[in-house]
């Protein structure tokens, strides 16, 4: 992970602890404070987030970097268990899309093969 991105990346985690401690933030019923407990870099463009929550209890948040060219951000989730299940669901579909475009790489696909095979709107 580039330096920019990593103090980009702590600045967000911290504004999101932040933002999340707000009294009178949406859903905040037991009136919890977050601040950050650890940051997990996974790639050079993504990073898992714990936030410690004033009640004990911790948080996970995925990160993603998007670069931008003219504005890199930052964007997160708070990760629940229907995460969990919807990433294990993208995991298997990109090894398999993957798979597939591996084999075309040693194929000539004529010009009008290029065309998308989703029906006209």
């Amino acid at each position: 992970m580039r330096k920019d991105v990593a103090r980009a990346l702590k600045a967000k985690a911290e504004e999101t602890a932040r933002k999340y401690s707000s009294k009178t933030r949406a859903n905040n019923f037991n009136g919890e404070s977050f601040k950050v407990d650890e940051i997990i870099p996974i790639s050079a463009q993504g990073a898992m987030v714990i936030f410690s929550k004033s009640t004990g209890k911790k948080a996970l948040a995925h990160f993603i970097h998007v670069d931008h060219p003219k504005n890199p951000f930052w964007q997160y989730y708070i990760m629940g268990s229907q995460h969990f299940i919807n990433l294990n669901m993208l995991e298997r579909k990109y090894a398999e899309i993957e798979q597939h475009n591996f084999k075309l790489n040693f194929e000539h696909i004529p010009k009008d093969k290029y065309e998308s095979n989703m029906p006209e709107m």
